[in-house]
């Protein structure tokens, strides 16, 4: 049941009064289902450096709209894979959680 929510957030950089660069976020909500991260795919992962740490299904496909960055449960995330499940309407998201205060890139 897809009965938890996830925000979504997409970066955009501003610039402040005094002309700093800072970066700002677009937010929406989406009503998700975590499941773990398979251990075949957590072991392929890491061979390329990834820590995978969680997957998000969403219900329909069209709910994601090219985010790379994911709040669930008071952790952020970058997205490392996005799979789109052939025989229904739903999508997979990989997860990995994000260490420190790293800045976020759109282009990775």
């Amino acid at each position: 049941m897809f009965d938890n929510v996830a925000t979504f957030l997409k970066s955009e950089i501003q610039q402040n009064a005094i002309g700093q660069e800072i970066e700002m976020f677009n937010e929406r909500t989406v009503f998700v289902k975590p499941r773990s991260v398979y251990s075949n795919d957590f072991y392929q992962a890491a061979q390329l450096g990834l820590k995978p740490s969680l997957v998000l299904i969403l219900s329909n496909y069209m709910d994601y709209e090219g985010e790379r960055l994911v709040d669930f449960e008071g952790v952020r995330y970058n997205v490392i894979r996005v799979y789109r499940k052939e025989e229904s309407d739903s999508l997979e998201i990989t997860l990995e959680e994000r260490t420190g205060n790293e800045r976020f890139d759109e282009s990775e």
